[in-house]
C-alpha cells in the first residue's frame, strides 16, 4: 500500500497561514513592549512612533498596520491587560454578597492593577478621555461592555430585592462606571493619597448611589456600616 505524501511546496503552503499568524502575533508583542517601555521612560507626549518602531525592530509602515496613532498604541499597551483584570474580577465575584461588596470587589482589581504602573495609568486615562475619533469607537466599546456587566449585577440584585423594581437599569451601569472613573482620576492625581486611599471615597459614593437604587425606606447593605439590631 502506497501512502501519498504532500510535496514540499504543498507542505509549506499548508503551514504558511499558521506561520504568518505567529509572526504577526510576535511583532504585536514586540510593539506592545516597546511602546510600554518608551511611554514609561519618556512620557506619552515625548515618545514618537518612529522610536517605538525602531525599538520593536519593525518599520514604521508595519507599525501603522497595528496602530494608526499613538493613542491606539496606548490602547494596545493596556487595553488587553485591562480586559484581563475585568475577566479575573468577574470570575471571582462573590455571588452571594450584597451588591456594594460585589462592586468593590470588581473595582478593587483595577485600582490594584493601576497602582503597579501609576504613570502609565495616568497617561492611559488622560488619553482615553480626550482620544481622537479614530480609536474612540474601540474605547467606547470597552466602556459600554464594562457598564453592561455592571448593569447585569444590578439586575441580579434587583431580583434579590436589593434594588427597587422601577429603577432604570439602562442607566445604572453608566452611573456606577462614572463613580468609579471619577474616583480613579482623583486617586491617580494624588488628591486622595497613596495606597488604598481610594476605597473610603468609592465605598461612600457607591453606598449613596445604591440608596437611590434601593426599595423605598430600605438601607443599603455594607460590609463596614450596618444598622445595629
Amino acid at each position: 500500500m502506497v501512502t501519498s505524501r504532500k510535496s514540499r511546496p504543498q507542505q509549506e503552503a499548508a503551514e504558511a497561514p499558521g506561520l504568518r499568524e505567529r509572526n504577526k502575533q510576535e511583532k504585536l508583542e514586540r510593539i506592545r513592549k516597546a511602546a510600554r517601555e518608551l511611554f514609561t521612560k519618556k512620557g506619552f507626549a515625548e515618545t514618537t512612533t518612529r522610536e517605538i518602531a525602531e525599538r520593536a525592530g519593525v518599520g514604521t509602515g508595519t507599525l501603522f498596520l497595528y496602530a494608526r496613532t499613538k493613542e491606539e498604541l496606548l490602547l494596545l499597551v493596556l487595553a488587553e491587560r485591562v480586559v484581563a483584570v475585568q475577566e479575573e474580577r468577574f470570575g471571582t465575584l462573590p455571588r452571594e454578597a450584597p451588591l456594594l461588596e460585589q462592586l468593590l470587589h470588581i473595582f478593587e482589581g483595577f485600582f490594584r492593577f493601576y497602582a503597579k504602573e501609576p504613570e502609565l495609568a495616568r497617561m492611559f486615562i488622560r488619553e482615553l478621555l480626550f482620544m481622537e475619533p479614530g480609536p474612540m469607537g474601540e474605547r467606547l466599546q470597552m466602556e459600554r461592555a464594562f457598564a453592561a456587566r455592571l448593569t447585569a449585577l444590578v439586575a441580579a440584585a434587583q431580583e434579590r430585592g436589593e434594588v427597587a423594581p422601577d429603577v432604570d437599569l439602562e442607566m445604572t451601569g453608566f452611573n456606577l462606571f462614572s463613580l468609579y472613573l471619577t474616583t480613579l482620576m482623583t486617586w491617580l492625581s494624588g488628591a486622595l493619597g497613596p495606597g488604598d486611599s481610594w476605597r473610603t471615597m468609592l465605598e461612600r459614593a457607591l453606598a449613596l448611589q445604591l440608596r437611590g437604587f434601593g426599595p423605598s425606606g430600605a438601607d443599603t447593605p455594607s460590609r463596614s456600616r450596618r444598622r445595629k439590631p
